[in-house]
């Protein structure tokens, strides 16, 4: 991005310089360009160090988030609830959330399995952070959520690469798009059930 932008630059300036005749000088067209570059320079900096305020106060909340559960988890084992209050239970018959997709040549709905769906899915609305690319910032993030028993995606925490917080709510916001399923089922009852998958962000060489 950085050399496109600095391409970008030169061709702006080259045309009044044409423009002028040759009144500016090379060396302070040189000048003129290094001045450009650092104030792009000072620019991205200025960027990166706001964004590492925003992935500290990111890691203070995770950890008082996971304060809070620890302190809710242990409620619940003093009040021994049994599993099936807590939203997941042990099956003899349980079968995973799918969708229902009308077919365009038939128009007879027809099953599409959750991870297939997932998948095409995520493909249909990655979009790399255009910040991310610009810092080089890369890496996989692992992202858990559930399906719940209305069929909704509820994200509980996505992992990702040191300072991926931007790469960590990409991946959020493509799980968050996901369309309400069929949800899971337990002996025929719909459940909550739990998948963690990952994303990965790579720049292209």
């Amino acid at each position: 991005m950085r050399f496109v932008f600095l391409l970008l630059i030169s061709f702006l300036l080259a045309n009044p310089v044409i423009a002028q005749g040759n009144k500016m000088s090379t060396q302070d067209r040189l000048k003129q360009l290094a001045e450009k570059k650092r104030e792009y320079e000072e620019i991205r900096k200025k960027e990166w160090e706001d964004y590492l305020v925003r992935v500290e106060e990111s890691k203070i909340a995770k950890q008082q988030k996971k304060q809070a559960d620890s302190i809710e988890k242990s409620k619940i084992q003093t009040n021994v609830i049994k599993d099936d209050e807590l939203g997941f239970t042990k099956c003899i018959v349980q079968e995973l959330p799918f969708y229902e997709i009308k077919n365009l040549t038939t128009g007879i709905e027809e099953k599409v399995s959750f991870d297939n769906y997932l998948r095409k899915h995520i493909y249909n609305k990655f979009r790399y952070p255009e910040f991310a690319m610009d810092h080089e910032l890369q890496g996989r993030v692992m992202v858990h959520f559930i399906i719940d028993k209305e069929g909704n995606p509820q994200v509980k925490e996505a992992i990702g690469p040191k300072n991926g917080l931007i790469l960590e709510e990409e991946a959020i916001r493509i799980i968050k798009l996901l369309p309400t399923a069929i949800p899971a089922t337990c002996d025929g009852k719909p459940i909550n059930i739990m998948f963690a998958i990952p994303i990965t962000f790579q720049m292209q060489e």
